[in-house]
């Protein structure tokens, strides 16, 4: 009977223990806070795996969002966002992130610190450029750039091994870097609405690709035959 006992205490002494650790790692949801409240937010959460800020409108990030070291998931989307802190490459256990409807010019150089990133979203906002650090995403999986500015592609893109979603129609984009070629892991690519006389390099590497948007300006490399990839299936946007 005491031998019993002891079990029944030592399970629930490992009950509340997990249940602790779940509190410990969890989301944060704030919206229509003031920047002190966010950093005392974050402060009471150092543990937070999940932090939203959607449509909080801020218009910068502290500097104490690098203390959130577990952080995994982190939407930052519909605010009014200039810039991204360089504080952002800490979270190195980041797996996700949205900064999408914001006005956002640049990149900071330290998201290649980034490893775990396996989606970025960073739609509508007023991209021009990327930096060459993003290509060193190799577990990127999910890249999302429609309704920038972007004038080009870095060279290096297909150093990004992992990518199976691409999504950068409605840019202003004249190329496609060859590097793209590179992408084998492709699944879906999105260039329609680029703004101009689009050509689409030889893809007959990416085997895995089997969905293709593009627009009535849309050319094709003479030495690639889309039929060559046997699942490819090409849509045409209109505007």
């Amino acid at each position: 009977m005491r031998n019993y006992k002891l079990i029944l205490i030592l399970a629930a002494f490992l009950l509340v223990g997990g249940t602790a650790d779940a509190q410990g790692k969890k989301k944060i949801r704030i919206c229509y806070c003031n920047a002190k409240h966010l950093v005392e937010k974050i402060e009471a959460n150092p543990n937070a795996e999940t932090l939203y800020l959607f449509r909080n409108g801020l218009d910068s990030l502290p500097e104490e969002i690098g203390q959130l070291k577990h952080l995994k998931k982190l939407v930052v989307s519909s605010n009014n966002l200039k810039y991204i802190p360089p504080v952002i490459g800490e979270l190195t256990e980041l797996e996700e992130i949205s900064f999408k409807n914001n006005d956002i010019g640049a990149l900071p150089p330290e998201i290649s610190q980034l490893k775990n990133l396996k989606r970025l979203e960073l739609d509508h906002n007023r991209l021009e450029t990327l930096p060459d650090e993003l290509c060193e995403l190799k577990n990127l999986e999910y890249l999302s750039l429609t309704h920038n500015a972007l004038h080009h592609l870095p060279t290096d893109i297909g150093d990004l091994e992992s990518l199976e979603f691409f999504y950068i129609g409605t840019n202003l984009l004249q190329e496609l870097p060859t590097g793209i070629t590179q992408l084998t892991n492709l699944i879906e690519l999105n260039v329609a609405n680029s703004g101009g006389l689009l050509v689409i390099p030889d893809l007959r590497n990416c085997q895995s690709l089997e969905r293709l948007y593009i627009d009535s300006t849309t050319l094709f490399d003479v030495s690639f035959n889309p039929r060559v990839i046997s699942r490819l299936e090409i849509y045409m946007v209109g505007r």
